[in-house]
């Protein structure tokens, strides 16, 4: 048991430290099997192991590293940040039993994914499988079933999941159309089950099928009068999706030991504007998202389609204290960025990248950040504008300051 431990230890240190090595540049085949090679001596005794593959984390620089022993059952992840072991651990197949090895820190997010086994006398960190239904059999579904009753409780399933509440209280939410749904699959987000309509052109449902059949995910074909009952969306959509997500609370917020860039949302209203700020805040590459008390909430279902696909990748955190959160990042020693036209407040330009912790704060469209949170903030920033013009949309806002930040970041 110790000497597993141990070894899990030694090539964790080994990972870490070559993903520092390749900051700043493209991973590379050549490294990859470098780490395949090392990782799989340490495993295991045997000189010539083979059947090691190696998955990188990029998120704008390399910031984890998994490796994945399927003969063996065998799963380590080597990562600097919360989200990079989301971006792995989607990889891991599902309905195989792996010991995961990872950082304690990491066990609520590996959680989300993996359907643990209770084996006290292993060393790993958790021993468990992927399963695109928890609650289900394993057994996998090879072919579409047809629904052909709106009473059915697949329907009922997703008719249900049409209100916020309920996606909050089964930490579930739906997808709909074409897009979605395939970017889901194509993304390994744990979605559970598929249904899309005669509607859905023959290629697009052959596409669906087989990436559900590949992950062992049950596809149901319905009329497009079942699949209206399932949804409040106007048109209605050719496909939907559930998807396991869990809603954060501010309490879970991880921080990586090396470095955290934050944005955090006050009082965004309009569920749309919160989706587009949630795919930029994607596209970006920011560490996670902290959505403050008076916000829309991210499992809005205007949110979910505007975000194409964010939730489920970025970290997103919602708060219940507001005042706590701010004072939790100054104890973590953040400089807190407040984006406000009212005080006297730094061109955005000007604006300082260069401590390891910092944190941007967008605020509600109308009224912008409000003034106790803005009197916690370190410093201010204001995005220039030609007189006749106030203010920028929520979005667009973010999206300035978000990337200003990669561009100072890639410049050091």
């Amino acid at each position: 048991m110790a000497q597993k431990t141990e070894r899990f230890d030694e090539v964790a240190s080994f990972l870490t430290a070559t993903a520092r090595e390749m900051q700043g540049s493209e991973p590379n085949e050549e490294y990859k099997e470098k780490l395949e090679e090392y990782a799989g001596k340490m495993l295991s005794a045997a000189e010539d192991r083979t059947g090691v593959d190696c998955y990188l984390s990029v998120i704008n620089i390399l910031q984890g590293v998994m490796i994945l022993d399927v003969e063996h059952a065998v799963c380590l992840i080597a990562a600097d940040s919360e989200r990079a072991v989301r971006d792995l651990i989607r990889n891991v197949p599902n309905d195989i039993t792996f010991d995961f090895y990872f950082e304690d820190r990491y066990q609520s997010v590996a959680g989300e994914y993996i359907c643990r086994e209770d084996i006290p006398e292993r060393p790993c960190r958790m021993h468990g499988m992927r399963r695109a239904n928890p609650a289900g059999t394993t057994a996998r579904q090879k072919s579409e079933r047809v629904i052909n009753s709106k009473k059915d409780d697949i329907v009922a399933e997703f008719k249900k999941l049409t209100t916020l509440k309920a996606r909050i209280d089964n930490d579930r939410v739906v997808m709909e159309g074409f897009l979605m749904v395939n970017r889901a699959l194509k993304d390994h987000l744990p979605v559970e089950k598929v249904v899309y309509s005669d509607a859905l052109g023959e290629e697009q449902r052959r596409a669906i099928a087989d990436a559900c059949i590949e992950a062992g995910i049950a596809y149901y074909r319905v009329s497009a009068g079942i699949l209206a009952a399932m949804t409040s969306t106007n048109p209605t959509p050719d496909v939907l999706c559930t998807v396991r997500a869990v809603v954060r609370s501010q309490d879970q917020l991880i921080f990586s030991r090396k470095r955290n860039f934050f944005l955090i949302l006050d009082g965004i209203a309009n569920p749309d504007n919160l989706g587009m700020v949630l795919r930029t805040a994607d596209a970006s590459g920011v560490d996670a998202v902290i959505l403050l008390s008076p916000s829309t909430h991210h499992f809005n279902k205007n949110a979910i389609r505007g975000a194409r696909g964010a939730v489920g990748r970025v970290p997103i955190y919602f708060c219940s204290d507001d005042m706590a959160m701010m004072e939790t990042l100054r104890a973590h020693n953040f400089r807190i960025w407040g984006t406000s036209a009212r005080f006297s407040a730094s061109n955005f330009y000007d604006m300082r990248f260069d401590e390891a912790n910092i944190a941007v704060i967008v605020g509600n469209e109308s009224n912008g950040v409000r003034k106790e949170i803005l009197d916690l903030c370190t410093d201010y920033v204001k995005i220039p504008m030609v007189e006749g013009q106030s203010s920028l949309n929520i979005a667009v806002a973010a999206a300035l300051v978000l990337y200003e930040y990669d561009r100072e970041f890639y410049k050091n």
